[in-house]
């Protein structure tokens, strides 16, 4: 049995050139179709008990990574409005420190329109110890460089270039009050929404070298999370879909039940494992394209393509 699950991250009206949010008008026409032609389940729900599941509709599922604020004052009504289970994976640091995600700081910082950086350390690249540019064009293509050379990074390395390059930032307006606070996060937690892990600092685990250090970020994670919603969270769903069969083993080992991964495919039960269940992730993009996805023929049709 194929279970349909999707993933989103901000619902918001603003712009952005990196990475746009999804338009509510475009994120309401993906639920009420949802809810229109599918079984909505909450994931956890479907896994606890997935025998309870299998009559009627095809079943799909709706899941948020990071924890922005939009996911409760945008995406949460438009969910309760067409009665719309979802599952909300948050980073613990971000909520915490009440700054977003390191790979948006990075973005951020690039989109200034006039700036120099440089960087040290034998870790960095040659192209990346000095770096300028006199337009946001520009920044953006230096953004579109770094940033995934960041994602390979230990996370002691990640965050000494994030600190080089806040510390170099030109203005004082690195974003607040984008993501959730932890009232926030209950009150989506008391709303019958369901709350769990996207790691403590949101590294790509499996470039992480120190098998300490994977588990650390999956242990932290959980036992904040516990501590403020009264529950142990089952689910981690892996930071930029990145895991292997160490971060597998320290899931386990920290006490998730489930691993989420994104593979833009769906989840075949009996066949994939619960830690490393696929999710197909919509994107801000023209509304025939989203049912594509929804239905599986956009993932067939780039298949044939290639």
């Amino acid at each position: 049995m194929n279970i349909r699950n999707f993933l989103f991250h901000r619902v918001s009206p603003v712009t952005d050139p990196l990475w746009p949010p999804m338009q509510p008008d475009l994120f309401e026409k993906i639920i009420r179709y949802l809810t229109g032609n599918f079984k909505v389940v909450l994931l956890e729900d479907y896994l606890r008990n997935p025998s309870q599941f299998k009559n009627g509709k095809n079943i799909a599922t709706v899941s948020f990574d990071d924890g922005y604020l939009d996911n409760l004052e945008i995406a949460a009504p438009i969910l309760k409005k067409y009665r719309c289970p979802a599952s909300f994976y948050v980073v613990t640091d971000s909520i915490d420190q009440n700054l977003p995600t390191w790979t948006y700081i990075t973005d951020h910082v690039f989109q200034q329109e006039k700036n120099q950086l440089s960087l040290e350390g034998d870790h960095v690249p040659p192209a990346f110890l000095n770096m300028a540019w006199s337009s946001t064009a520009e920044g953006i293509e230096w953004a579109k460089k770094v940033k995934p050379w960041m994602k390979s990074l230990p996370n002691h390395h990640r965050q000494a270039v994030l600190n080089a390059l806040l510390k170099q930032h030109r203005g004082n307006d690195i974003p607040r009050n984008l993501m959730m606070n932890w009232s926030q996060v209950r009150e989506l937690d008391r709303a019958g929404f369901y709350v769990s892990s996207h790691s403590h600092t949101h590294p790509m685990l499996a470039s992480l070298q120190d098998e300490k250090e994977i588990l650390e970020e999956l242990q932290l994670s959980a036992s904040i999370l516990e501590k403020q919603l009264g529950h142990r969270p089952l689910t981690i769903s892996y930071p930029i879909g990145s895991f292997d069969e160490r971060v597998i083993g320290a899931a386990k080992q920290a006490g998730y039940q489930y691993g989420l991964a994104v593979e833009q495919r769906f989840f075949r039960t009996g066949s994939d494992s619960e830690f490393a269940i696929p999710r197909v992730e919509l994107y801000q993009e023209a509304w025939w394209k989203s049912r594509m996805r929804i239905s599986g023929l956009y993932q067939t049709v780039k298949k044939l393509v290639k």
